[in-house]
């Protein structure tokens, strides 16, 4: 299978018995990843494999990161959705990738990969 031809699932790992944690704002964030967990477990707190979050800001990515790192597994990833250049107004985000990868280089977290989303919004992956 093509890179192209992956769903956003395989793209960010997703498979059945991971446990899923999804940041409680902005709303759209658990809108677009729900659909995408068939047999996962949601958390809110504790050890999970892989969190989402959408920051608006790399100031509120770091906020979000150092609450994030202790919760995620050793092996686990921090998926940060953000919007394309042309849609950042929409989303308020005052940033930019390498400001978000930056910020949390002193805490042990790097950049990996990233996914496209949908035409506003792409993704990045941040693990230990």
């Amino acid at each position: 299978m093509s890179r192209n031809n992956k769903s956003l699932a395989e793209k960010w790992g997703i498979i059945p018995w991971l446990k899923i944690r999804i940041d409680r704002e902005p709303a759209y964030l658990k809108e677009l990843v729900e659909p995408l967990c068939d047999d996962n477990k949601f958390v809110t707190q504790g050890v999970c494999d892989i969190a989402f979050v959408a920051p608006t800001s790399a100031a509120e990515w770091k906020q979000k990161a150092r609450r994030l790192k202790p919760a995620i597994d050793p092996d686990g990833v921090i998926w940060v959705l953000f919007p394309r250049e042309e849609f950042r107004a929409k989303y308020r985000f005052d940033g930019s990738l390498q400001e978000m990868a930056d910020i949390v280089k002193p805490l042990g977290l790097k950049q990996g990969r990233q996914a496209a989303v949908n035409e506003e919004l792409t993704s990045v992956r941040f693990h230990l």
